[in-house]
């Protein structure tokens, strides 16, 4: 009696690969980051105004969870098995934890929930949205609370209607202002959130209401599994 074998859901990859990969993507993830801490400085030199205690606050604090991120993100990618598949739900736990701890302030409080289900991601898709995860965090510590209220964050990570899996990130905060477009205005942190989706050939939606912003990455086919690890 013969038996049948499934046939693995994700490509295998020699452990040197993944190694060589991992750096590769840690590597473009610090030049990535010495490119958009530039970007900043030359922003801030075309507004010709002076920075109050809370801009330059908010400034180093981006800065700093950007970096954490990046560190955040060699842990995971070093935690691959030898198929190159990582599941994402317990480092999205890491990673907001640590974007918490980064930016939250007796200025602005931070809380991150978490729901929705476990996803299996290929090692490539990896870094994207985790950087994606930490712009989303930043941007919604300048702009969702003006008033400084503490902001809640729901991060989701759920199969869709459409059987693709998605990433999503919310805040309870003001949403955009009337008029503005995040698909072509905005920004440091959308267009790179914009760039690091166009990369993976993945959907960016931003949905804004007077109850909160809504950001969900929706991944290609075969990007991700909604089957969770054994």
């Amino acid at each position: 009696m013969s038996t049948h074998t499934a046939a693995p859901a994700f490509e295998a990859q020699p452990p040197t690969d993944l190694v060589a990969e991992a750096n590769h993507r840690i590597a473009n993830s610090l030049t990535l980051l010495v490119s958009m801490v530039r970007m900043q400085s030359v922003s801030v030199k075309k507004k010709q105004q002076v920075l109050t205690n809370a801009d330059v606050r908010l400034l180093l604090d981006g800065i700093a969870a950007r970096i954490n991120t990046i560190s955040q993100l060699h842990r995971i990618l070093s935690r691959a098995g030898a198929d190159g598949v990582i599941s994402l739900q317990p480092h999205l736990e890491e990673v907001t934890a640590a974007l918490v701890a980064a930016l939250s302030s007796p200025e602005q409080q931070v809380r991150a929930m978490h729901s929705g289900g476990d996803c299996m991601v290929l090692m490539r898709h990896v870094q994207p949205i985790v950087l994606i995860l930490c712009e989303a965090f930043i941007n919604a510590m300048k702009y969702a609370h003006p008033a400084g209220v503490p902001l809640v964050m729901l991060v989701e990570c759920a199969v869709g209607a459409d059987g693709r899996l998605a990433l999503t990130i919310s805040d309870d905060g003001v949403g955009l202002p009337e008029g503005f477009d995040p698909i072509t205005k905005g920004g440091l942190g959308f267009r790179v959130m914009r760039s690091l989706a166009a990369e993976i050939g993945a959907e960016l939606q931003i949905q804004s209401t007077h109850l909160g912003l809504t950001l969900r990455l929706s991944l290609p086919s075969g990007a991700m599994s909604g089957a969770k690890p054994s």
